[in-house]
């Protein structure tokens, strides 16, 4: 739980020049920043998610401590954008018991169908296979043709010993292939299964309540239907669906806790029937609707009227809890998002706070985004729908990923082609002694790949402040990007400098 900030510092007086303003971006400010927008608590902010609501509204508690102009409609910081979304509204699992009697849970917090399943309905007898590992190599093989051919495969997420580092037996903690999805539903398919059921494993899923967390809705850009969703699917013609470890338990009449310890300790699989006449039915059904997003503004109001707008940008979201990363193996399905980019949005509230009060020649619109690991959405849906016109805005300026690699460095992309513009940021740098060195050169493979390239794209110029070499940069997109792992005095910095450029932008009247 954060404090508001009006509780925590009075307003800012009207500054007194950059100088001044340079010196309210501090390392501990930061750091408060981000170790709350990465915590536990907000699970890695997925565009659409509780996590990313509740880091929406520390967002807007701050604005609105500091005074700033809502960006909005009707005095609101946020900036709706509407998407299809992928759904699975009708999806539904059914089972009947000993008795015959029946019970059925629908599309929600214990039940998802797992991106990339087929569509239909099938019954079938159920039984639980371990991880749904088919690893000869290893000794271990789940799934046996003829104890599994016609049936509902269930199998716990990841792999055997998973959280073991000494074990002989796969990598230790180190997931391989046989921790992916494709690999279990392929494995699955093979032999003869008529579904797969993933349960999360209660090692990395505390929460035996719900089932694979932040899958569902993913908004979808450009028009795709459900029939190119369909005909993208790289997985074979099974039904794979999600359920909870506390649902599961209620079909196999068993504490599966206890069957995951009893794993643990075994070199080779267990197979888990379901009671004498339990059987299960998996229905997919996909659909598409329309949802809104958020992105957020707030105005710092200049005093000429020349119409112009300086738009300062990070985005806000991050891969959640991350299905995509237990997808593909990963040990944990959170993903902090500490340097993506909890740091670009950090360092926003504090050039935001350094601002406020200031009287600047051109107006200032401050934008956090949402959207942007999902295909740069909110920013895209920005230039569409814009407060102000682009051809108004004289430029953007980005922060994303500014607190890792090399500690002593940082780049600033978008400046190939701009000599005189460099120039100015050379002696800006010189002139508030930032002590990174300024690399201006390294990522033009990277400049397509955050939300200023959106405006870009639209005629506006835009600079992409960034932390540098990303192959430098063992967590990105991982777990293990965490508060505790930020270089707090680096992302002060490049605070510190953007605000020096968005200054010379909107008080000095510097331009591309």
């Amino acid at each position: 739980m954060f404090v508001p900030l009006f509780l925590l510092i009075p307003l800012q007086a009207p500054a007194e020049g950059l100088e001044f303003a340079i010196e309210t971006i501090t390392v501990e400010e930061c750091s408060e920043h981000v170790a709350y927008l990465a915590s536990p608590e907000l699970e890695g902010r997925g565009t659409g998610s509780p996590g990313f609501e509740k880091a929406a509204l520390y967002v807007e508690e701050h604005l609105r401590a500091l005074r700033l102009e809502p960006a909005g409609e009707e005095g609101s910081y946020r900036l709706p954008w509407g998407m299809d979304s992928l759904v699975a509204p009708k999806s539904v699992l059914t089972w009947t018991d000993s008795k015959k009697k029946e019970f059925a849970v629908e599309s929600g917090k214990a039940l998802t169908p797992v991106i990339g399943s087929r569509s239909g309905g099938v019954r079938a007898e159920a039984v639980f296979v371990g991880f749904a590992v088919d690893a000869r190599n290893e000794r271990w093989q789940d799934l046996p043709e003829k104890k599994v051919k016609g049936k509902i495969v269930f199998a716990f997420t990841r792999e055997p010993h998973a959280d073991n580092p000494k074990s002989k037996t796969f990598d230790g903690d180190k997931p391989t292939k046989y921790s992916r999805f494709t690999e279990k539903v392929k494995s699955a398919y093979r032999s003869g299964a008529k579904a797969l059921v993933i349960v999360p494993d209660p090692a990395a899923f505390p929460d035996t309540t719900s089932a694979l967390p932040g899958m569902l809705p993913v908004p979808l850009f450009g028009g795709m239907g459900l029939e190119q969703i369909n005909k993208r699917s790289p997985w074979p013609s099974i039904p794979v669906m999600s359920l909870s470890l506390d649902v599961a338990s209620e079909i196999f009449g068993t504490d599966l806790k206890d069957y995951y310890e009893s794993l643990k300790k075994k070199r080779r699989p267990k197979l888990l029937k379901a009671p004498r006449n339990v059987e299960v039915e998996c229905d997919v059904e996909w659909g598409l609707e329309k949802r809104e997003y958020d992105n957020l503004g707030a105005w710092i109001r200049g005093t000429d009227e020349s119409g112009e707008a300086l738009i300062l940008g990070a985005h806000l979201d991050h891969v959640g809890m991350n299905y995509s990363g237990v997808f593909w193996g990963s040990p944990s399905a959170l993903h902090p998002g500490a340097d993506d980019n909890a740091s670009g949005s950090s360092a926003l509230l504090e050039v935001a706070e350094a601002l406020a009060g200031t009287k600047p020649k051109t107006d200032i619109l401050l934008l956090w985004f949402s959207g942007e690991e999902l295909g740069l959405l909110g920013s895209r849906a920005y230039c569409r729908e814009p407060v102000h016109p682009l051809e108004e805005t004289v430029a953007m300026l980005n922060m994303d990923q500014i607190a890792r690699t090399s500690p002593k460095s940082m780049n600033i992309g978008g400046l190939w082609s701009q000599p005189k513009l460099l120039k100015t940021i050379k002696k800006l740098h010189k002139r508030i002694q930032n002590p990174l060195k300024l690399d201006v050169e390294y990522g033009r493979d990277l400049f397509t790949r955050s939300d200023h390239y959106s405006f870009h794209e639209n005629g506006v110029p835009a600079l992409f402040f960034f932390e540098g070499n990303i192959a430098d940069n063992p967590v990105y997109h991982k777990p293990g990007d965490v508060p505790e792992s930020i270089a707090y005095e680096k992302m002060t910095w490049v605070a510190r400098e953007f605000l020096a450029l968005a200054w010379v932008f909107a008080f000095d009247g510097v331009r591309f």
